[in-house]
């Protein structure tokens, strides 16, 4: 499957420059037994299939395995791209909604780190970017949020399938107030002119937010399309969130998409 391949953004250089390091190799982890080398794609495959099939049971019936991917009968597919940043626990999962549309067939990432167990985190993907591939598909908001332009939680000038928020960590009292405090703050619309402008897909965009880590070493994330996007992470560190007192993260998942696209795409996945 071809890949969509990123235009250059208007603010950035065509000057080649050095490669640098990430960010946010692995999201910020708790205290953990490190994990004995990368876990292989098709058996990391295999515990997104299962944590899909718990959210929705019998979204992945028929599903077979393909090289490294995940594919269905229905015509949507998963596949692992190649380790290229992190450590052994950090996996990008590149999503094609429907295969059929070619030559360039549309795709989100999102990705998948290893904090605890490999199946936690296969949940973790499965309850925000995985619900959404879900809503993309059946669009009747049974798997996440479908907001409109002007709607609480929503993208100006967009439509948007969200996740809503996770929050894992080592304090359930600290997960729910690390929630509550994104939900409230109502994120992607008080930043999202920092980023709408480098929305390049006619199909969907997708938008990740990430925010928390252990006391002192908070990290505020937002990737779009896959790649983090400077000025909305700073834009999101300004927000003033509070900082957690144990590690705790919480982050969501939205496909951005322009308005009317949503139920276009509905309508082709369905009639596949």
């Amino acid at each position: 499957m071809p890949w969509i391949r990123r235009r250059r953004r208007a603010t950035e250089s065509n000057e080649p420059t050095e490669p640098t390091e990430p960010t946010e190799p692995t999201e910020p982890t708790k205290p953990t037994k490190p994990t004995k080398g990368r876990l292989p794609d098709l058996e990391l495959l295999a515990l997104v299939r299962e944590a899909l099939e718990e959210v929705a049971p019998g979204s992945t019936a028929g599903a077979e395995f393909k090289g490294s991917s995940l594919l269905s009968p229905r015509g949507w597919a998963i596949g692992v791209a190649p380790m290229g940043h992190g450590d052994d626990g950090h996996h990008d999962l590149v999503v094609f909604p429907d295969v059929s549309i070619q030559p360039d067939v549309p795709c989100f990432v999102d990705c998948v780190v290893v904090v605890t167990t490999p199946r936690d985190a296969a949940d973790v993907w499965a309850g925000s970017a995985g619900a959404c591939l879900l809503e993309l598909l059946d669009g009747r908001g049974r798997f996440a949020e479908n907001r409109g332009p002007d709607e609480e939680h929503g993208v100006p000038g967009w439509r948007s399938i969200t996740s809503g928020v996770l929050a894992y960590g080592l304090s359930t009292q600290e997960n729910l107030r690390l929630q509550e405090a994104l939900l409230e703050a109502d994120v992607l619309r008080k930043i999202a002119h920092t980023f709408t402008a480098d929305l390049e897909s006619p199909w969907f965009n997708g938008v990740r937010v990430f925010y928390g880590g252990a006391p002192g070493a908070v990290q505020a994330e937002v990737r779009v399309n896959g790649e983090r996007h400077e000025a909305a992470s700073a834009a999101l560190a300004a927000l003033g969130l509070p900082e957690p007192t144990v590690f705790t993260v919480a982050r969501s998942f939205t496909l951005v998409l322009p308005v009317g696209a949503g139920q276009e795409q509905h309508d082709h996945a369905a009639a596949g």
